[in-house]
C-alpha cells in the first residue's frame, strides 16, 4: 500500500501539470481579436469622422488658407484693384 504523502505529492504534481497545460493552450492569442481590441472603431479616424471626412476637412482648410494667403499678398503689394463688384465692402 502506498503512503498518503506519496499519493498527495503525485496528485499535486498532476494538478500542477494540468493547470499548466490549461493555461498554455486554453486561450490562444488570436490576431484578429487583438486587432479588434486595439481599435474598436476602425472606421472612425476621430471621435465622429471617418478617414475620408478628415481628408475632406483638411483639403478644404488648406484650400481656404491658400486662397486667403494669395488675397493677402495682393493687398500687401497693392495688386488687387477693388471695384464695386467685389464681395467684400470697399473702404473709401
Amino acid at each position: 500500500m502506498r503512503s498518503p504523502s506519496l499519493l498527495r505529492s503525485r496528485l499535486t504534481i498532476g494538478m500542477a501539470l494540468a493547470c499548466g497545460v490549461a493555461l498554455a493552450a486554453g486561450c490562444s492569442n488570436d490576431r484578429r481579436a487583438v486587432e479588434v481590441r486595439n481599435n474598436l472603431t476602425p472606421e472612425l479616424k476621430s471621435m465622429s469622422k471617418r478617414p475620408e471626412d478628415v481628408k475632406n476637412s483638411l483639403a478644404i482648410y488648406f484650400n481656404e488658407m491658400d486662397r486667403m494667403f494669395w488675397q493677402d499678398v495682393g493687398r500687401a503689394f497693392y495688386t488687387d484693384r477693388p471695384s464695386r463688384l467685389t464681395p467684400e465692402p470697399v473702404p473709401y
